[in-house]
């Protein structure tokens, strides 16, 4: 991890530690990032800072089984703007996460939830870190200003994808491409306000030294108060089997899709907890 900025200084936060093929590591849901540990440290969510995770080595995710040996990303099906009675005491999403917290995972990443909050994330989430895991949200639509406080309440980290926002790979116009980032830098602002370690992340834009695309995100990151700038590409080894419903009963929504963690090709770190 390398740091560009040391004026902004962030508190110890979450991270998962556990063992993985006899190593113990180190993982950081905001970054995605995973360290080795040679320091007998408790096993499970663990609040540690960040400039003493990063005094180990990287752990090579080929040598601990893959990325799956860490965690998963984990598409869940919500439904849009549920009523506050819409989620059942057994429902096939607190099976599902229990299933997953079950397995031994470090870290599941909530990917693209949408809207946000809901009923079903907090009670996703909730079940998730009373198992031990930790839990990220990555998504493309930066959540509303007003759902900052809540969000901060229910994830351990917040990994806002900008490719839609920032890039041309979208067929946006310059409308609704200014009203995406707008949405972003307030969105931005206001979940570092409320206390919630939120990180921009990219699987597009070149990591450094990149070009004048990774130097612009690196400020903007700095600008919006982030912690930093995770570069990263999704893994290639395809869809993972979610935990079976079939014994569930009859009429189950489905609960989403599994996917293998990103690598991390690079971070940038801007907030120093010295």
């Amino acid at each position: 991890m390398r740091s560009s900025r040391g004026a902004s200084v962030a508190p110890a936060r979450v991270y998962g530690v556990g063992v993985c093929a006899g190593h113990l590591v180190v993982h950081d849901p905001l970054t995605g990032t995973t360290h080795h540990r040679d320091q007998l440290i408790t096993v499970g969510r663990t609040m540690l800072r960040a400039s003493e995770v990063a005094s180990h080595p990287v752990a090579d995710l080929a040598a601990l089984g893959g990325s799956s040996a860490l965690g998963v990303r984990w598409s869940p099906v919500v439904q849009r703007d549920p009523s506050p009675t819409w989620v059942p005491a057994n429902s096939v999403h607190r099976r599902a996460a229990r299933a997953l917290a079950c397995a031994g995972l470090l870290t599941v990443d909530l990917h693209e939830v949408d809207p946000l909050p809901t009923p079903d994330l907090t009670d996703i989430a909730g079940h998730l870190t009373d198992d031990g895991c930790t839990v990220s949200l990555t998504t493309e639509r930066c959540p509303a200003e007003r759902h900052a406080e809540a969000l901060a309440d229910c994830v351990d980290a917040l990994r806002i994808c900008v490719d839609t926002a920032v890039t041309r790979r979208h067929r946006l116009g310059p409308d609704e491409r200014e009203r995406r980032l707008r949405s972003l830098i307030s969105g931005t602002r206001a979940t570092v306000a409320a206390g919630l370690p939120t990180q921009l992340y990219t699987r597009v834009i070149p990591p450094p030294p990149g070009n004048a695309a990774t130097r612009w995100l690196v400020e903007l990151a700095d600008a919006v108060g982030a912690h930093g700038v995770t570069f990263a590409r999704p893994q290639e080894d395809g869809t993972l089997a979610i935990p079976d419903p079939a014994d569930w009963g009859a009429g189950t929504p489905l609960c989403g899709t599994l996917k293998p963690l990103d690598v991390p090709l690079d971070t940038v770190c801007l907030r120093a907890d010295v």
